[in-house]
């Protein structure tokens, strides 16, 4: 599949409500094949309404025609021509009208390399016109396994009449970009896989693989992925829907791979798109380019050191981070964990994060000797976590010693992010390890036991609820 957006700028010395406008138009192609091996491609039209001249009819209102002619050519023979015009729907006013409006054409080709040829003329405003052209391959080799283009999908409705728009029972309304803003939090996908009952003769089965990869690095994104077992079929239908709302700005590939049953990869198809996140979400996906020449990070040479810096980083990291993270720590590229250990604290000091990873490793060492316990080092147990992700409480009340308790802590802020008197109470069940597990707070996204008062015996100790509602100011 290949996705184009066409910029035509015309130098008009009309005004911008009466001008005329800057055609926009986006294209993207895909290769499918038919049952009886009749391969065919589809072009997805998608044009700006605020780029075209529109015309008043008293009746409906201000519309916009577009004269289109497609050509497909093989060696300087035309195969196929479609030369029609388009109308725009109906707009209330001439200007402001912020909408897409889309195209969607099927062209039954055999297998061979085509140049797509495309002129699209403003009908009222012939000034105001664009050209490309494209290449164009279809390969859909008979009882040979394939996999087809990828489509992007906006929504989808089930069939009722069946028509261009229409597979697999449902009509497919194209998603005519590659481009997808923070407002969208759905990418929707559709794809057919031929042949695999021929391929998979003795097997009958295999492991469909969809993923989002980071562009620049190819490391997949375990949090968008989905694993399938599959039967061989001569023609299977794929439709799938990741949830992006979290995925943060940056380049990525969206990829559908076949592996066999030892786990092999057998074909792979790929689909460059883009996202806008939400202004708080950093992109990772330029840490490849990233220089560490003259950074603090050159100096950190040893394998193991960067993998426990990386460790040290998950009480503060983000859940996107946190999977980066881990996808380094499992290919075990030193490089990319010193590019990615620069750019985490770029992204919290610009300017000096040699300076915030210093003031961070500090408190880690601090937190190290604190609350280590037999098990684990101490920025691993849960007062770490919290006291690395939070910062130092502004009381701490702890019980160690009590005939009628095992050990307890209750920590207590006045304020975290947006909420107020936030509290965490920690019990130690094991005595002599310091083991001292969160066992309620009333945070956000933090653990709530609602028994929690029967893991410290508060029935036998009737001064703990004073002690907890009165955030510790009278002495016991």
């Amino acid at each position: 599949m290949k996705i184009k957006a066409f910029l035509f700028f015309i130098l008009s010395s009309f005004s911008f409500f009466c001008g005329a406008q800057n055609l926009k138009a986006f294209l993207y192609t895909a290769t499918f094949n038919s049952p009886s091996n009749k391969p065919y491609i589809e072009t997805y039209l998608s044009f700006d309404a605020n780029s075209i001249k529109l015309k008043f009819s008293e009746r409906n209102g201000y519309f916009g025609e577009l004269d289109i002619l497609i050509e497909v050519i093989k060696e300087s023979t035309i195969v196929y021509s479609d030369h029609y015009k388009l109308k725009s729907p109906f707009f209330v006013d001439s200007v402001s009208n912020n909408q897409l409006f889309i195209d969607q054409q099927r062209i039954a080709l055999k297998n061979g390399e085509y140049d797509l040829k495309l002129t699209i003329t403003d009908l009222h405003e012939t000034k105001n016109k664009l050209t490309h052209s494209e290449k164009i391959n279809v390969d859909f080799k008979e009882n040979k396994l394939a996999l087809s283009d990828i489509e992007l999908v906006e929504n989808y409705t089930k069939t009722e009449v069946k028509n261009k728009l229409s597979k697999s029972g449902y009509d497919l309304i194209p998603y005519v970009s590659n481009f997808y803003p923070p407002l969208v939090e759905k990418l929707n996908l559709y794809f057919e896989i031929y042949n695999s009952d021929k391929h998979f003769s003795l097997e009958k089965r295999y492991l469909l693989n969809t993923y989002i990869e980071t562009y620049e690095t190819k490391v997949a994104l375990f949090d968008y992925t989905i694993s399938k077992r599959m039967f061989a079929k001569a023609l299977q239908s794929n439709f799938y829907t990741f949830p992006i709302e979290k995925l943060p700005t940056g380049n990525y590939n969206l990829v559908c791979e076949i592996k066999d049953v030892k786990n092999n990869s057998v074909i792979k198809k790929k689909l460059l798109f883009q996202r806008s996140g939400l202004k708080h979400n950093k992109s990772l996906n330029d840490i490849s380019s990233i220089d560490i020449d003259g950074t603090f990070v050159e100096k950190i040479t040893n394998g193991d050191s960067l993998l426990l810096f990386i460790d040290y980083l998950y009480p503060i990291a983000t859940n996107h981070e946190i999977t980066f993270a881990d996808n380094q720590k499992r290919y075990n590229n030193l490089l990319l964990i010193q590019k990615y250990i620069l750019n985490f604290w770029k992204g919290r000091n610009l300017h000096n994060p040699e300076q915030e990873w210093e003031n961070y490793k500090s408190v880690v060492i601090k937190v190290n000797k604190e609350f280590r316990n037999a098990k684990i080092p101490g920025y691993k147990t849960d007062r770490g976590r919290v006291f690395l992700q939070y910062g130092v409480p502004n009381s701490r009340h702890k019980v160690e010693n009590s005939s009628a308790n095992v050990p307890y802590e209750i920590w207590h802020y006045y304020k975290l992010r947006n909420k107020t008197n936030c509290k965490f109470v920690f019990v130690n069940e094991h005595l002599g390890i310091q083991d001292y597990k969160l066992t309620y707070s009333n945070v956000d996204g933090e653990v709530s036991n609602a028994e929690w008062r029967d893991k410290i015996k508060q029935d036998q100790n009737p001064t703990f609820g004073d002690d907890f509602n009165n955030n510790y100011i009278n002495p016991r």
